[in-house]
């Protein structure tokens, strides 16, 4: 079996990726964390440019519009010793990925079609995870769902979901109609590099649908950050009932001088005398230069790839400053 060294500038991290291992699962079973969202090559946040060394994807992957010398980490395969710019690499692992049983503590039904779901993962297991991230829910069949989490990591060994149900989706579906307190499930993780910066820019929260969820649990366990730096949230929904959690995003934002809520919808109906439109707009429209800037975005892609799109070419939002995580929707989800 062949093996090559992936290396992670300018951490100076350097990793055995055997056999056909990709360069992103590499990092995950040693504990690093390159930016990443839905490890299927669809959302592009791990899109990542090649120092040196050569890379090949699978004779079912066919990745195109990459900038030049950049690869997708999720799916390139090193065919030499590979070097890359990942400035976002520690130089210490952190969170190991965990693979546990977890058991459900509540199945809530928040509106028509959004379940808010707790489980219960066993403390001895050492799972922990960042405000942003997500796990995978394995289903019997090992295909995966993936499904970020909504509450604080203080509250050791749970998790909260937020689960929107998809027509015939297979595993939401049976959220849906069936879950129920004590049933098991299979998790995986965490995943994901969608969490709070260290820097002290004011924030852009945007999201869409259930794209709240880890927006949720960055407000929940980084008020005080968030409202240091000074926020403003923007979520987005067809109607005023998609926004399931409006008592707590308002609650939050009268917390502190510093925070803001922004619900803005799509197809309204009469009574409604907030914002309407495309919920990426209304950002534009308030915050025209977002040059000194942070902006987080979770939820459907073609909203995150609009936003993205028109806040760096428009709004000279620089590139780095852009974090997303997207909820790409798998078939039968």
């Amino acid at each position: 079996m062949t093996t090559f060294v992936v290396k992670f500038e300018p951490s100076n991290v350097e990793l055995p990726c055997e056999g056909d291992s990709t360069l992103l699962d590499t990092a995950l079973t040693a504990g690093f964390f390159p930016k990443h969202s839905c490890r299927r090559g669809e959302c592009r946040a791990c899109e990542t440019r090649i120092l040196s060394g050569e890379v090949r994807y699978g004779s079912d992957v066919a990745p195109d519009g990459l900038k030049r010398d950049h690869c997708l980490t999720c799916l390139a395969i090193p065919v030499t010793d590979v070097v890359l710019d990942s400035p976002e690499v520690s130089s210490v692992p952190g969170r190991r990925i965990v693979k546990a049983g977890a058991r459900v503590t509540a199945v809530d039904r928040v509106s028509e079609d959004v379940t808010v779901v707790r489980v219960q993962i066993p403390v001895n297991t050492g799972f922990t995870f960042e405000a942003g991230q997500y796990v995978d829910v394995v289903l019997r069949d090992g295909t995966r769902r993936s499904y970020s989490m909504a509450n604080s990591p203080a509250e050791e060994g749970q998790i909260e979901w937020h689960i929107r149900a998809m027509p015939g989706g297979r595993f939401s579906q049976h959220v849906y109609q069936n879950l129920k307190p004590k049933d098991l499930l299979r998790i995986e993780g965490p995943y994901g590099s969608f969490v709070l910066s260290d820097a002290d820019a004011p924030l852009i929260f945007l999201a869409s649908g259930t794209g709240y969820a880890p927006i949720a649990a960055m407000m929940r366990e980084h008020r005080d950050r968030i409202a240091a730096r000074g926020a403003t949230f923007y979520w987005g929904a067809r109607r005023e009932k998609d926004l399931y959690a409006m008592e707590e995003v308002n609650a939050w934002a009268k917390s502190a001088s510093g925070l803001m809520f922004v619900p803005v919808l799509s197809d309204p109906d009469e009574n409604w005398d907030g914002r309407t439109g495309f919920v990426h707009e209304a950002v534009q429209k308030d915050y025209p230069d977002l040059s000194r800037l942070e902006v987080y975005a979770c939820g459907n892609p073609l909203m995150i790839d609009a936003a993205r799109h028109a806040f760096r070419t428009e709004c000279g939002l620089p590139e780095d400053r852009f974090l997303s995580d997207s909820f790409v929707t798998a078939p039968g989800k």
